[in-house]
């Protein structure tokens, strides 16, 4: 969000906001852009503690209390005068079984609705209680006022006021986790490799050229798997990419890449440019301007998108063009100034997403047993790159426009041509593995 208009309380929309607009209006009963967390908990909750804890920190954070309001020059700007939105329910009485299918209807229900674009808040938040020591916790909001990191943050601090307001202390902001530097942020080489004058950085020895992990079989998923009339028709795919991963961590260690380059590339080798020569393919990551701390104490919408090249079809060496690729990343997030995404592109990749915390509330009586983060974009095809040792990535797709089977290939051949990548010898050009794509 940026400069302040006369109006108190409200901000005009960054340009990557009033993108997302735009696909929220341009698609309407799709949920895009509506994302949900779940919280599931175990053991003596007091739920309304647990809502004042929660009103506590929409006090705190504007965002949480922000809605979109249109302007009479049909602009439009986003305001944070609403009040928290907080309901309870009590489902104990429901099988266990009906209960989560229950649950899975609703949500899907209620993202196909969408948020109010009325100036109210576009936040929801459902408790619901599942059994006498078993709840849930939905928070539903829209991605244009709140992205993923800041949720990390929302999880964390509502914990934290949650404790705090138990023993009868004064509820004080959390610790807010770190931007997650791992995969955006260029790591500092093992060793000096040889400049490229010279003949192309010196490979890692401990680096198989060229090694190709085992393929990972998937059962068979009908092709035309369609999701019920109430349901959004998005759907995901989760992968770790395993031995791929360790071997792409040895190389970005070994030449100074940032490893969301290498991912971006095995991406772009996958997906084909759009028409006319046109990119087809966007990266989405959180800015974090220069001059900045790693961490922002607030919570807002603070991405940025980068409009990715196509694979050249030059004979050009590898290692040169991740490194284009990762300039690019590095600099998009250390800008302080948003830039909209591409209208064009019917596919994305995600960096820099933040883990879900499970704060350890054993000392209350209270366990955390999951930690759900459900993201819907609007393009038909969206790569989201996770924090974890393995470099987990998650594949959001469109079943109107791509069915299960084709994302279960397409992560699967992500994995193999990752572990190419992070394998190939400094001599190879793209060329050569886009070929074999």
């Amino acid at each position: 969000m940026s400069t302040k208009t006369e109006e108190p309380g409200t901000e005009h929309l960054s340009p990557f906001q009033a993108g997302l607009l735009a696909q929220v209006r341009r698609r309407p009963g799709t949920g895009v852009y509506v994302d949900h967390v779940l919280i599931g908990l175990t053991g003596t909750l007091h739920p309304y503690v647990l809502a004042e804890a929660w009103r506590e920190l929409t006090y705190r954070h504007a965002a949480l209390r922000a809605g979109i309001r249109d302007h009479a020059d049909g602009s439009a700007a986003c305001r944070s005068d609403g009040r928290p939105v907080w309901r309870a329910v009590d489902w104990r009485a429901t099988r266990e079984s009906v209960r989560e299918a229950r649950l899975r209807e609703r949500l899907d229900r209620e993202r196909a609705h969408g948020l109010p674009l009325d100036g109210t808040p576009l936040s929801r938040t459902l408790l619901m209680r599942c059994g006498e020591q078993d709840w849930t916790l939905a928070w539903r909001f829209s991605r244009l006022v709140v992205d993923q990191w800041s949720a990390a943050v929302v999880v964390a601090e509502l914990f934290e006021t949650y404790r705090a307001l138990l023993a009868g202390r004064c509820p004080k902001p959390a610790t807010v986790p770190r931007y997650p530097d791992g995969l955006t942020a260029r790591p500092v080489p093992a060793r000096t490799p040889r400049s490229r004058a010279a003949g192309g950085p010196v490979p890692d020895p401990g680096l198989p050229a060229r090694a190709l992990p085992p393929a990972r079989r998937f059962p068979p998923v009908p092709d035309d798997e369609r999701p019920p009339h109430h349901a959004t028709p998005f759907d995901a795919v989760d992968l770790d990419l395993g031995a791929s991963a360790a071997a792409l961590r040895r190389m970005c260690r070994t030449h100074g890449m940032v490893p969301a380059a290498v991912l971006h590339a095995a991406w772009l080798m996958l997906r084909p440019s759009g028409a006319g020569g046109r990119p087809a393919c966007e990266a989405v990551l959180p800015r974090r301007p220069a001059g900045q701390p790693g961490t922002w104490d607030a919570v807002g919408s603070r991405e940025t998108a980068v409009t990715l090249p196509a694979v050249p079809d030059v004979p050009r060496p590898l290692l040169p063009w991740l490194d284009e690729l990762s300039g690019r990343l590095t600099d998009a997030v250390g800008s302080a100034h948003s830039v909209p995404g591409s209208a064009t592109a019917d596919s994305a990749v995600f960096a820099g997403e933040a883990e879900l915390p499970r704060p350890d509330l054993l000392d209350l009586g209270l366990k955390v047993t999951a930690a759900h983060y459900d993201a819907r974009p609007h393009h038909a095809l969206a790569l989201h790159l996770r924090p974890g040792q393995d470099l987990p990535v998650r594949l959001t797709y469109d079943r109107t426009r791509a069915s299960r089977s084709t994302a279960e290939r397409l992560t699967a051949r992500l994995r193999d041509l990752v572990g190419v990548l992070a394998g190939a010898s400094p001599r190879t050009t793209v060329a050569e593995l886009g070929a074999g794509a």
